[in-house]
């Protein structure tokens, strides 16, 4: 048996009913220079006995005598691994069959690059089916890492040198090893980049909460910390702290007011207040849309009622943001509706946006710039037709909420987003016409230079081409 080129590592903890999945997805892999190292952390099911029903020789399974978490069960993983190559997969998200092709392709073409990431679907909760394609930005660095989760563990691949480096995942910090470890790789200097392709499933379990958001809090706290004091730490990531603490705090505090666990989700919400008061300023205010978002996560759960109850527990002194209640409510159904639409559920988008035109839902220019990133995320995943179909199936849903003018602001928007892929892409000659389709629904982008720009750029570059080939001739 040859040395493998990659290793897939997968910790599993209590998940016999996902890893089978799992692994299944990794031996479906177009690409077949791989190994499997699934490393049980003292699981109390079957996780192991599913393991071992697999008799392909790539199939590996290490078991810890007991449980050392899951930063301990990635190293152990890592370094029983032969690859030069590392991919994470979590026990309970599984891979597209084109997942290890895409990554080896471009690390074998890239050898400046030491992680690669991609897109992928997030599914909806105890479901298969998808919710939506969260796409990361096609350049991440620092700041990006220290803002937020640019790309999840399975959506990673990297160098295993890289990995050897950095001193893998560091056990001490907790649960923010998710912080900590590709921190740790920028600083050291490697290079990230994207896969702009949708290449894995990402699972969402309904009901199950998260355990000691307190800790959470002091574990990314304390990794963040140990960032901004690392000397290579350079002065554009020092000066986001506040910020970068924020973006988790929003995330705690949305978890507690969920979890009803008021105390903590109070003192969070001040301690927000405290560093960026903003975030509470506004009509609707950047923590509501926040928590607009996190309460439509779940298809399955009513997310008036867990806005109520979210609104409920704030301090006594920030009762009025509760006057927001109506806007969030009525925001949420426009998320509901308009993701069920794209995703193949029409009746359930349109029971969805009745709601949302019973309760007078604004559709405005951040709604609409919304559902095009939606859009356009679905182009990356299944082409401009696919995309195209779509947006006309939502346009006509909208309609029924926001009349016809909210169809056509939706068409313009795409079509103006898809004008700007275009010309980055150098294909200057589908410009105009897209430009001008956009135009038609929503006549105001005569007046953006930007739109301008790129069709005067446009026609200029095609009539230089054109020349030169009459030249040539």
């Amino acid at each position: 048996m040859r040395r493998p080129l990659v290793s897939v590592v997968i910790p599993a903890y209590h998940q016999a009913e996902f890893v089978g999945e799992a692994i299944r997805s990794v031996l479906a892999q177009t690409y077949p220079n791989f190994e499997i190292i699934v490393v049980d952390d003292a699981s109390l099911d079957h996780t192991a006995e599913v393991v071992s029903q697999f008799k392909d020789r790539r199939v590996k399974l290490i078991v810890h005598p007991e449980n050392r978490r899951l930063s301990a069960a990635r190293n152990t993983g890592i370094e029983a691994s032969a690859g030069e190559i590392i991919a994470l997969l979590d026990a309970d998200d599984f891979f597209h069959p084109h997942k290890l092709k895409a990554h080896v392709d471009f690390l074998l073409n890239h050898e400046e690059v030491g992680v690669t990431y991609n897109a992928r679907f997030e599914l909806n909760h105890s479901s298969r089916t998808v919710r939506e394609i969260w796409r990361p930005p096609l350049a991440v660095n620092l700041v990006d890492l220290l803002l937020g989760f640019p790309f999840a563990p399975s959506d990673m691949v990297m160098r295993r040198d890289w990995a050897l480096q950095v001193g893998l995942f560091d056990p001490a910090m907790g649960s923010a090893e998710d912080t900590d470890f590709p921190c740790r790789l920028a600083l050291a200097g490697c290079k990230f980049a994207s896969v702009d392709q949708v290449l894995n499933y990402r699972r969402y379990h309904s009901g199950r909460g998260r355990k000691n958001l307190a800790q959470r809090l002091r574990d990314v706290a304390r990794a963040q910390e140990a960032i901004f004091a690392d000397p290579r730490c350079p002065a554009e990531a020092i000066a986001i702290q506040d910020t970068a603490i924020k973006h988790h705090l929003m995330v705690i505090v949305s978890l507690a007011l969920l979890q009803e666990e008021t105390e903590l989700a109070q003192a969070s919400i001040c301690n927000l207040a405290r560093i960026d008061f903003s975030t509470l300023e506004g009509n609707p205010c950047e923590l509501m849309g926040f928590l607009m978002m996190e309460s439509v996560a779940d298809e399955n759960l009513d997310h008036e009622i867990l806005l109520r109850r979210m609104l409920s527990q704030f301090p006594l002194e920030m009762t009025w943001l509760a006057a927001q209640y109506d806007w969030a409510v009525a925001r949420g159904y426009l998320w509901r509706g308009a993701r069920a639409v794209i995703w193949d559920r029409p009746d359930v988008g349109q029971r969805h946006l009745m709601r949302a035109a019973e309760l007078h839902a604004e559709i405005d220019e951040l709604f609409i710039q919304f559902l095009t990133h939606h859009l356009i995320n679905c182009e990356v995943a299944f082409g401009s037709a696919a995309a195209y179909s779509r947006m006309n199936a939502l346009a006509v849903q909208l309609a029924t909420v926001g009349g016809r003018a909210a169809a056509q602001r939706l068409r313009s928007s795409y079509s103006v987003n898809r004008a700007f892929q275009k010309y980055q892409a150098g294909e200057h000659r589908q410009v105009p016409k897209i430009v001008l389709q956009s135009l038609a629904n929503h006549p105001a982008y005569l007046i953006n230079r930007g739109v301008l720009s790129i069709l005067l750029r446009s026609i200029a570059c095609t009539v230089r081409q054109s020349f030169e080939r009459h030249s040539v001739v």
